[in-house]
């Protein structure tokens, strides 16, 4: 049986007292001690600070240890680990890392547990919509109110008097990312619900939000109330494959490879077949598509390399690359690995027995994370490649991840989740905290949103034509 985490911890803030269910019982109402809470934060603390290796890459130790001092103080009294798990969000978001969390423990659920899970419950008012998120404006992707007036688009002006600029500010603050960057916190915000989730966390109270709304010029000010909804089961919901290929156009001169992952699973088969096929018609253009691909196994991402390869090419930086590098380098951690980590270690991507090497367009947005991320990093420096979207959400040269470990922190039970290995590719030269931007940035409309437009594809295409005419 499988649920949604998301929504399984959307639920967690609505358990009666009357619900025997043990784990969320723990953690959603049992209070534990300042002391007991407090030795769970060094555990963290302790632990990042002795085996992650970029710790204080994005922010320095006096700047990080007072956010944790700060965090200490705040529990003067006994509160509940989801209490505690929703203070720690904002720290852990400060260190920069989009592989480092702070969870629920889902393996500790009980069938009594899944069983409440399953029953209606009293929902928190902000779940009445779905929302998306662009720049600073906030509009209504999806109405589950009783208003059916409330169509698609329109904007949210303000919640309970707060901007909705102002809000999406606060809520970035408990999502983390690589770094500096913000467009993987707005891919969560309009893909994974994390808006009306974040919400919660800053204004738990279930009381009514009188909100203001713009459409068609026109303002009004709605309220909406709690209500009882139905939980979510995932059973019998069908997630699409992971790997989209097609020939878009009659010539059959633009093939389309979309990657939604690389947690691809035991039994995938590989991309050889794919390739086989690109050989066969001999496509002038090739367009990866790895928009929301939030990465997996970087055995498939540099398999997707080597059928794209000129030439041999490392997929990480070398040791002496990283020396260069003093902004890493001086960090006696990174020293230390680097230093122990011979150039036989270090395995080139050998090109495929057939490559493409027509033109190939990638197309990346805030949902390109850890694994894809790097391809795209490597792609970069392939002279055939434009790259068209917008700012990668993961790193444009480091992560830390590798085998990621856990940690159940013992009195509150939540999971520190945490890569111990560090990662280098692309260009070291600037360490900014930023993604990969796109040769060709591309910026969506709310019109455009609402149209359902592929803004991306479609200027490829048009790139396309254009040189076809010019070669005519």
């Amino acid at each position: 049986m499988k649920f949604s985490a998301l929504l399984l911890l959307v639920l967690f803030f609505y358990i009666p007292c009357c619900v025997n269910a043990q784990y969320l019982d723990n953690i959603s109402k049992q209070l534990y001690a300042p002391s007991d809470l407090k030795k769970d934060i060094d555990l963290i603390q302790t632990t990042l600070e002795k085996e992650h290796p970029n710790l204080h890459l994005y922010i320095s130790k006096k700047a990080l240890n007072y956010k944790f001092d700060s965090l200490r103080k705040t529990i003067d009294k006994p509160i509940t680990p989801i209490a505690l798990y929703i203070r720690l969000q904002p720290v852990i978001s400060s260190i920069g890392d989009g592989h480092l969390t702070v969870e629920i423990d889902y393996s500790k659920f009980t069938p009594q547990d899944i069983a409440f899970l399953k029953k209606p419950s009293l929902q928190h008012p902000i779940y009445q919509f779905g929302y998306y998120v662009n720049g600073k404006r906030l509009f209504v992707a999806k109405n589950l109110s009783a208003d059916s007036t409330i169509l698609k688009g329109t904007e949210i002006i303000s919640i309970n008097e707060v901007p909705a600029a102002r809000l999406i500010d606060s809520l970035n603050s408990y999502i983390t990312s690589d770094g500096y960057n913000t467009t993987y916190k707005k891919h969560l915000m309009n893909n994974a619900a994390l808006f009306a989730e974040r919400y919660r966390f800053l204004f738990p109270e279930k009381v009514p939000l009188d909100i203001w709304l713009k459409s068609s010029g026109n303002s009004r000010k709605i309220k909406l109330e709690a209500r009882m909804a139905k939980s979510y089961d995932s059973i019998g919901i069908k997630l699409p494959p992971t790997t989209e290929y097609s020939l878009l156009t009659a010539d059959q001169n633009v093939a389309y490879l979309k990657l939604r992952t690389f947690y691809n699973g035991p039994n995938f088969e590989g991309y050889e077949g794919i390739f086989a096929d690109i050989e066969k018609h001999k496509p002038k253009n090739l367009v990866l598509d790895l928009r929301g691909n939030t990465g997996g196994e970087i055995i498939w991402a540099a398999r997707i390399y080597s059928h794209l390869l000129d030439m041999p090419r490392y997929f990480f930086r070398l040791p002496e690359e990283i020396r260069q590098q003093k902004q890493l380098y001086n960090n006696p951690k990174i020293r230390k690995w680097v230093d122990n980590r011979p150039k036989s270690e270090y395995q080139m991507v050998q090109p495929y027995s057939f490559t493409f090497k027509g033109k190939i367009y990638v197309l990346i947005d805030g949902g390109s994370f850890s694994s894809s991320s790097i391809l795209a990093a490597n792609l970069k420096n392939l002279k055939n490649v434009t790259l068209v979207g917008e700012e990668t959400g993961g790193s444009k040269n480091i992560f830390t991840a590798g085998v990621h470990k856990s940690i159940t922190l013992p009195h509150s039970q939540l999971l520190l989740k945490y890569g111990n290995i560090p990662a280098y590719f692309g260009d070291l030269s600037h360490i900014d905290g930023r993604g990969i931007m796109p040769d060709v940035p591309i910026t969506y409309q709310i019109e455009d949103y609402l149209a359902g437009k592929d803004l991306e594809l479609d200027w490829v295409l048009e790139d396309i034509k254009k040189t076809e005419r010019l070669s005519n």
